[in-house]
């Protein structure tokens, strides 16, 4: 299994503003961490209870969300090997 993350011009990476719907609501959220397939979003409380998460964050597939903002350059990832649990991680 090739475990080789690479920041991608086309999906969301660390840091960066994306925005999705959700239960018929548009949140907005941080990418905290980065997956395969998807990406893992910090998002405001109260947008947490609109949604009944349990915390404030979220998974959101690479297909459904837009960039709203790029994070500045200086941002750089870690690669936290654990497993098939391993990730990119901010």
């Amino acid at each position: 299994m090739d475990n080789n993350f690479l920041y991608s011009k086309n999906n969301a990476n660390l840091g960066d503003k994306i925005e999705f719907k959700r239960k018929k609501h548009i949140v907005n959220g941080v990418v905290t961490s980065l997956r395969e397939n998807t990406v893992i979003v910090s998002v405001e409380n109260d947008d947490a209870k609109k949604l009944d998460l349990p915390d404030h964050q979220t998974v959101v597939s690479h297909k459904n969300y837009v960039i709203v903002e790029r994070a500045g350059a200086e941002t750089q990832p870690v690669f936290v090997y654990d497993g098939w649990n391993s990730a990119l991680k901010a």
